[in-house]
């Protein structure tokens, strides 16, 4: 898996702010779309610096990943498909991700077409539906 055009394109996706805010769900988030958690004592009106949020980024990709290749455990599927389900549970977290019961069918077939049409089909796609139609795209496109 290219870890490096994972970040960067999660970089790109998310956007940075050294501050608490709140995401499109109205959830606290900082930094690169990480969800704060109170176990991460971030103070509200807080600045953090880039040092210590690339931290966090780096640890939430690690998760990201490792979340990614254990769903798609057994699956003999193409990299870049387990790269657009690390994007998810980037997103999403392995535990929502691992709904799209339709779209591991259709990846267990090498289906990749209609796993992208899974992906469409999702409240996911209603919420973020630029990023949900780019990686959808992208997996039609492994076929």
């Amino acid at each position: 898996m290219n870890l490096e055009k994972l970040k960067d394109d999660l970089r790109t996706e998310e956007g940075y702010r050294d501050m608490i805010y709140l995401d499109t769900r109205g959830f606290q988030t900082i930094g690169y779309g990480h969800l704060v958690k109170p176990s991460d004592n971030f103070v509200q009106g807080k600045r953090y610096s880039k040092k210590q949020l690339l931290r966090v980024f780096n640890y939430d990709v690690q998760i990201c990943v490792q979340d990614a290749y254990n769903l798609c455990k057994g699956m003999d599927i193409k990299e870049e498909a387990i790269l657009i389900i690390a994007h998810m549970c980037y997103q999403l977290g392995r535990t929502k991700t691992a709904l799209f019961v339709k779209l591991f069918d259709c990846l267990r077939k090498k289906d990749y077409v209609g796993a992208g049409f899974e992906m469409e089909d999702s409240r996911w796609a209603i919420q973020t539906r630029r990023r949900a139609l780019m990686l959808s795209e992208q997996m039609k496109k492994l076929t």
